[in-house]
């Protein structure tokens, strides 16, 4: 991977932003206000945004309404789960655990089953794909990175 920035394309509900390049810095209150909004507009009541990919790190910000779940896309290589806001119910080789604001859970296989949340939480998902697994092999092949 080279590094050089890299921006989305933007939707009509978000503009573009870049996702790579050294000091990217996020204001976690406002991203999660903003997807607050994007929830208003969603049908799975849950939204979530890519805040950085770099190498093989990808960090995600989700917010997700109360007694909602989510199926992750499993892939190789390890994940964070880090509750910001609210409670989660997060599965693990068949174990289920809560987990709430200010806990983080590290994952040796990523997530690979449901996550469920509580209360109405927000939270990040930091994963850490080996070169050439995962959505980066989609993405390359596509000419995306």
């Amino acid at each position: 991977m080279h590094s050089t920035s890299h921006t989305t394309s933007g939707t009509e509900r978000r503009p573009a932003h870049q996702l790579r390049g050294d000091g990217l810095k996020f204001r976690l209150r406002d991203e999660i206000d903003q997807l607050r909004q994007d929830l208003k507009s969603s049908s799975g009541q849950r939204s979530a945004k890519t805040l950085t990919k770099a190498g093989g790190l990808r960090v995600t910000l989700v917010v997700m309404d109360a007694n909602t779940s989510m199926n992750p896309e499993s892939s190789n290589g390890g994940a964070t789960l880090q509750v910001l806001e609210g409670r989660l119910q997060v599965q693990s080789h068949g174990r289920t655990q809560e987990l709430a604001a200010g806990e983080l859970m590290a994952l040796d296989d990523n997530l690979r089953e449901p996550v469920r949340a509580v209360d109405q939480s927000a939270f990040l998902i930091t994963v850490a794909w080996p070169q050439g697994a995962g959505a980066w092999s989609q993405e390359a092949a596509s000419g995306r990175l």
